[in-house]
């Protein structure tokens, strides 16, 4: 372990006072002193970043160190709740690093809601005369590009109607298994190009019976036009992967538009014309339901009993992947090695990607989110049981997100909580690096409804502090 000491630069006027040019010189060699122990204690590197305020205004400092003062391990969330979220997942796929996993979508359709006048929810009402005559029943499904696992493989995939209606209110994790109908209704075969022509990304149609479309319209006029009414009586879908498959596919959800997957009913009246249909949205209860199997994987021993695994089991690695509750953990237990009575002015955690663990087989997480953590290894959570991120001021129910830029790299701004662990303001010693969703605000959530994954290296921790 190499350690460079940088002397620093010492500018004097003949008409300063000896004494106080004495008293000034041995403050600043205490200073120094001081400094040079910091870096021993923290840096197992060149520190080619200290700096040192010697001007004698403040006894400053700035530390460049390793993880030598952190604590750095790999958990496992007890839920992972992605229902009502913008992608649901189906299909099979065996990641070299995450081990396998498959997917299974359930989805409820719903009527077109809308944003009425007074900023309300409201829905279409579907009218339907008497008599309908069904034409046909389509399941339109749109995949943007967010596919993991071989592409140019075909997949199979079976469709099953839901043995009873999803409830509208459940908040539905990845660990949510539906019962469904044991024979399908229809079945279909995919690869990306079934997505995708040479310049864009088209919508994949599939056929289902007519009858379920009869089954709709029949029951429109007691309906009404009410949603839950129409979301109570009718069962969904789900789509069930083959085990045979290498590929998991991800189909874009939500209010009804020209991008998202939706449900089309085409009818017609004895003696009339006219062609009718109705767009049905996927904007209601869905879900993907994940099997994990991480046997033979760095993360084996990882389960919801054992939920924390330490990077000096895993080379110094730790994980983060989307939908299976997966993120890193930093613990700062060891801060208090800088002493008592400490100021931090700005401290910045860094995160380098595993330069091996990079696949365009398995797309990278983008976004990050921080949280305190809270009980048992989880993310702190509001007195409302509501989950908490880390923000400019504290915690609040959306984060600051972070972007991996184009070295691969994540810097994360702690100072903040850094401030507030030092001066004993925060009930939690350690934060979460997860995967997150932007909102429209700029801040982020976490992302439970894909898996986008990435392997980080030990990171490095960057404090500028002085004492007081």
């Amino acid at each position: 372990m190499t350690k460079i000491q940088q002397k620093p630069s010492l500018t004097f006027t003949l008409s300063w006072p000896i004494d106080y040019f004495m008293k000034k010189m041995l403050s600043d060699l205490q200073k120094i002193a001081f400094l040079l122990f910091s870096v021993f204690v923290f840096s197992c590197e060149n520190p080619g970043e200290i700096g040192f305020d010697l001007d004698g205004t403040q006894n400053g400092a700035s530390i460049y160190t390793d993880t030598l003062s952190l604590d750095i391990s790999t958990v496992l969330a007890d839920s992972t709740v992605n229902g009502k979220s913008n992608y649901l997942m189906f299909g099979n796929v065996t990641d070299p690093i995450f081990g396998n996993i498959k997917a299974t979508t359930y989805f409820q359709p719903t009527m077109v809601g809308y944003t009425d006048v007074n900023g309300a929810v409201a829905y279409d009402t579907l009218k339907v005369n008497a008599n309908p005559i069904a034409d046909s029943l389509r399941l339109r499904l749109v995949n943007f590009g967010l596919i993991y696992g071989d592409t140019l493989a075909k997949n199979f995939f079976s469709i099953h109607r839901l043995k009873s209606p999803m409830d509208y209110n459940k908040r539905y994790n990845a660990e949510d298994k539906l019962e469904y109908e044991s024979t399908e209704i229809a079945k279909f075969g995919v690869t990306l190009k079934s997505f995708k022509n040479d310049s864009a990304f088209n919508s994949y149609y599939i056929d289902l019976p007519k009858s379920i479309a009869q089954e709709i319209l029949n029951a429109a006029p007691s309906i009404n036009g009410d949603n839950s009414k129409f979301v109570s009586a009718f069962p969904g879908f789900a789509i069930v992967s083959e085990g045979s498959n290498k590929s998991v596919y991800t189909i874009l959800t939500g209010p009804y538009s020209a991008s998202t997957s939706t449900l089309i009913a085409d009818w017609h009246y004895e003696g009339d014309t006219t062609k009718y249909f109705y767009q049905f949205d996927l904007n209601g209860p869905r879900h993907t339901s994940f099997e994990f199997d991480r046997s033979g994987t760095a993360l084996a021993a990882l389960s919801k009993s054992n939920n924390e695994i330490n990077s000096n089991k895993t080379g110094n690695l730790s994980y983060i992947q989307g939908g299976s509750g997966i993120s890193t953990k930093i613990n700062f237990d060891n801060i208090s090695k800088l002493g008592t009575n400490i100021k931090v002015s700005k401290a910045i955690l860094e995160f380098n990607t595993l330069p091996n663990s990079l696949d365009g087989l398995y797309p990278k997480v983008f976004n990050y989110v921080l949280a305190e953590t809270g009980t048992n290894n989880q993310q702190l959570r509001s007195s409302g049981n509501i989950p908490t991120y880390l923000t400019p001021i504290g915690n609040d129910l959306s984060g600051v997100s972070f972007t991996l830029d184009t070295t691969q790299t994540v810097n994360l701004d702690i100072t903040n909580f850094l401030q507030k662990l030092t001066n004993k303001k925060v009930t939690s010693t350690s934060i979460i690096l997860m995967p997150a969703a932007l909102l429209s605000t700029g801040n982020g959530i976490l992302a439970n409804d894909n898996l986008r994954r990435m392997v980080f290296t030990k990171p490095k921790l960057k404090i500028y502090y002085s004492k007081y």
